[in-house]
């Protein structure tokens, strides 16, 4: 199997990472969760997920952004959804920034696929609300293995039909050092990357930039992860990668 960055923005802008055997999301359950759409030539493209993480930040993924450099128009962003789809839908909002209001990491590599992570500015506060929150972010240098956490994010249902439901998955993280033994590939090891063990439950082509979240007793949710790649083609049972909030 050959790992691959699950958005190739560069050449594919509508390809985007999805949950495969997720299931239903319930209004206000995942209420840091954001999707946005990109603005190229006046017509509007599904890009990736994100998690709110300030009333004016947006935590996303690099490779989400990168290629749509000197293309994008504006980024159109959907808060508080469930049913992206459903204009009237109680908690939902929809901001638009200029295409400019957002930072890349300085050394994010396509190739290696290393500091994959993004951030997207507002241009006034979030009032946040019951439908609206952010998301903690993980402490530095973080492990966060053999951790029980959830994806989610907006995609296919069964590998092939897309959902304007959001859905989430339940997944358990593992130490880097069983994600070095277990990948098939060539490619180098990155302390930075965050691995799940395999399951039925898999992130593919639209979650990208979406958050891996672990739940904390006081009822909140930590940010610990950032859908990144993983195994081309998104069979079940194989390694997904998360950029590592932490490092």
């Amino acid at each position: 199997a050959v790992l691959f960055c699950l958005c190739h923005v560069e050449s594919k802008p509508s390809q985007v990472e999805r949950i495969i055997n997720g299931q239903n999301a319930r209004p206000k359950q995942f209420p840091y969760q954001v999707i946005y759409d990109i603005e190229i030539n006046k017509h509007w493209i599904t890009m990736c997920g994100g998690t709110i993480i300030g009333k004016r930040t947006i935590l996303t993924a690099a490779h989400c952004l990168d290629g749509t450099r000197g293309e994008m128009q504006r980024i159109k962003i959907y808060l508080g959804a469930v049913d992206k789809s459903n204009s009237t839908e109680t908690g939902q909002q929809i901001v638009i920034v200029e295409a400019g209001s957002y930072v890349i990491h300085e050394e994010w590599d396509l190739c290696e696929i290393i500091n994959d992570i993004a951030l997207i500015k507002l241009p006034t506060d979030l009032e946040f609300n019951q439908y609206i929150q952010p998301a903690k972010l993980s402490e530095p240098k973080s492990l966060h293995a053999d951790t029980n956490a959830i994806v989610s994010g907006w995609g296919l249902v069964n590998g092939h039909t897309s959902t304007q439901h959001l859905q989430y998955a339940s997944v358990k993280t593992i130490s880097n050092k069983l994600c070095e033994s277990l990948k098939d590939s060539n490619k180098k090891f990155y302390s930075h990357w965050l691995c799940v063990a395999p399951s039925k439950s898999v992130t593919c082509s639209g979650d990208s930039g979406g958050p891996l979240v672990e739940k904390n007793s006081d009822g909140s949710s930590t940010v610990i992860g950032i859908v990144s790649f993983g195994v081309e083609g998104c069979p079940i049972n194989t390694l997904r990668f998360f950029t590592r909030v932490s490092y």
